[in-house]
């Protein structure tokens, strides 16, 4: 007898034991804020004291109840067939990686990648590259035209890991050479006028017209060093140090260097955000000027700082502060000094699925050559912009996921701004301002520029669905809505813009991708009937795909502009039209 009560409490014992742990296997802890753990399921009866150096402990009891009754499995053994299994391919991560390929057009084209791997210390990319391309493009008074493009790049990454801190270097070297190819209808024998008011400005066509041939350089290098926040007592900070050179085949040259850095400091639920630093820019022009371009040597710098002061609470943080700028030098007709308010806040509405973000700041636009040269290739090469400010940008919208597999961002933004500037081809009159005679209005194939003051309205979005890892879709949608003060239409600017891309593995090894774009209507200016012209709608479709050979050798092709569609990307300039490009590619 007594060995029965021995084995009725041992068996009670391993019954409670395994119940016991089952349902500590299945207790759920969701750690929702730092430093402050909440248990599923606990429920506090009173508060608890709080010790001044945080070394109390709290140990909750709990209570289940056992059922104690067998259950059945239902379980069946069933034999497993021997599986046919293929050999996988080894993957192997190389360090460097060529691929070159031709296209129509004369079109050749390559690219190699080096990379360092697997180093805990630092890392380090280099990138080069090339694209030539030769064909003729049919203008609009259908003739034809050559369009040689030669484009070569380089780029170097380069980071530097310590235990606290991040050394950054980044440089890059672009040589751009092109032709103005565009349509153009100035007449060489007659004598155009390049001051309405000014009878002596008379001069003939001849000297008006560019030469073809344009050549921009330009070589950038950045420096950074930051830390790495690991207590919340720390100060989070970056600085940047950078310089730029370039120059055209015109004699343009231009330098600049700037200097900005940023810092957060943490006061338990409160943050202190200040960001400011320098830009400056010198412009070196020809000592002689012509009919066709005015020279002016232009050297400015702006100064800045944004401070501001943040909280952050659970679920939700904002900060409020200004931003400021501050212009020396640059152009008589450009403001000295600028101020706008700058509030930011986020709020998670459900964690994980759906947050909502809002502000307003000031966004001041320095317009430097090389910004301007790189935004328009074909801008005459005399053209200093002026900056622009946007005093009050309002922003805001939503950002969030409807499951593992899509994700989404809506917003609208809204600004207003000062100087801003639109591209129209330059142009020229046979006759003075001043005549009652009939003019003859002709264009050149480079841009000059326009300002105007007013508002501009967006609506963007962007949804993404990727249900596995074979397949992705990236949808981005855009409406601008201009309101001008001196100028008739947002020259060249659309109003609507949708884009597509989808990447899809039919089979293992084959990727192919899809991207569709289109682009509404748009508006350039006629210098003949000195009135708006509109640029049609554009729908441009891209298809390519890339098969991978093996570990080191893949194949890859891509037909550009599938149904020939006729873009005008600058007015006088239409772009090429059905694009093909085959290649490889090799790692090593």
């Amino acid at each position: 007898m007594k060995k029965n009560y021995i084995y009725i409490l041992l068996i009670l014992f391993i019954i409670s034991f395994v119940s016991v742990n089952a349902q500590e296997l299945n207790k759920d802890v969701k750690v929702v804020r730092e430093y402050n753990p909440i248990i599923s399921d606990a429920f506090k009866i009173n508060k608890l004291p709080v010790d001044e150096v945080d070394s109390a402990t709290f140990n909750p009891s709990f209570s289940y109840d056992i059922l104690s009754k067998a259950m059945a499995s239902g379980l069946a053994i069933e034999p497993i067939t021997a599986a046919r299994l293929k050999p996988e391919r080894k993957t192997v991560l190389d360090k460097s990686y060529i691929k070159g390929g031709l296209g129509n057009y004369v079109t050749l084209f390559g690219d190699l990648n080096y990379n360092v791997l697997r180093s805990e210390e630092y890392a380090l990319g280099l990138n080069v590259g090339h694209l030539t391309s030769n064909g003729d493009i049919k203008l609009e008074d259908d003739s034809k035209s050559e369009a040689p493009i030669h484009d070569t790049y380089a780029s170097l990454y380069f980071r530097r890991f310590w235990d606290d801190y991040t050394l950054s270097l980044d440089a890059e070297f672009d040589h751009n050479i092109y032709d103005y190819y565009g349509f153009q209808n100035i007449d060489e024998t007659l004598a155009y006028y390049t001051d309405m008011m000014d009878p002596a400005s008379s001069t003939l066509g001849s000297n008006l017209m560019a030469d073809r041939k344009q050549r921009l350089s330009s070589f950038g290098l950045n420096v950074g060093f930051g830390n790495k926040v690991v207590e919340p007592d720390d100060v989070a900070f970056k600085a940047n140090l950078k310089y730029q050179t370039f120059s055209n085949i015109t004699g343009v040259g231009e330098n600049g260097v700037g200097l900005n850095a940023k810092a957060k400091i943490y006061f338990n639920d409160m943050f202190l955000d200040i960001a400011g630093g320098f830009d400056y820019y010198g412009t070196s022009v020809p000592d002689s000027n012509s009919p066709l371009y005015g020279f002016m040597d232009r050297s400015m710098t702006v100064l800045n700082i944004s401070p501001a002061l943040g909280f952050v609470f659970e679920g939700i943080d904002f900060k409020v502060g200004l931003d400021t700028y501050s212009l020396l030098g640059g152009q008589d007709e450009e403001s000295g000094f600028n101020i706008a308010p700058h509030v930011e806040a986020n709020l998670v509405i459900a964690d994980g699925i759906v947050s909502a973000f809002a502000g307003v700041q000031g966004d001041y636009d320095i317009n430097n050559y090389q910004k301007i040269q790189k935004e328009n290739r074909f801008v005459a090469a005399d053209v200093n912009v002026r900056n622009s400010f946007n005093g009050l940008h309002f922003f805001g919208g939503l950002k969030g996921n409807f499951s593992s597999q899509t994700s989404f961002v809506a917003r609208v933004d809204y600004s207003m701004f000062d100087d801003e500037h639109f591209y129209v081809n330059r142009w020229y009159s046979t006759e003075l301002a001043t005549s009652s005679a009939i003019s003859t209005y002709s264009q050149t194939n480079i841009f000059d520029v326009v300002y105007s003051d007013g508002s501009l309205l967006t609506l963007s979005g962007e949804l993404k669905y990727e249900p596995s890892q074979k397949m992705n879709v990236l949808l981005k949608g855009k409406y601008n809505g201009y309101n001008l003060d001196q100028i008739e239409e947002a020259w060249h600017k659309p109003e609507v813009e949708v884009g597509l891309t989808a990447n899809y593995a039919p089979i293992e090894d084959l990727w192919v991708n899809l991207g569709v774009y289109t682009m509404g209507k748009r508006f350039a200016y006629d210098a003949a009937t000195q009135e708006a012209k509109e640029l049609k709608s554009v729908i441009d479709i891209n298809l390519g795909a890339e098969y991978t050979i093996s570990s080191k050798w893949t194949m890859f092709a891509n037909l550009n502009n599938a149904i020939v569609s006729k873009y005008y990307q600058w007015n006088g300039y239409p772009m090429q039209g059905l694009n093909v490009r085959v290649g490889v590619g090799y790692s090593f």
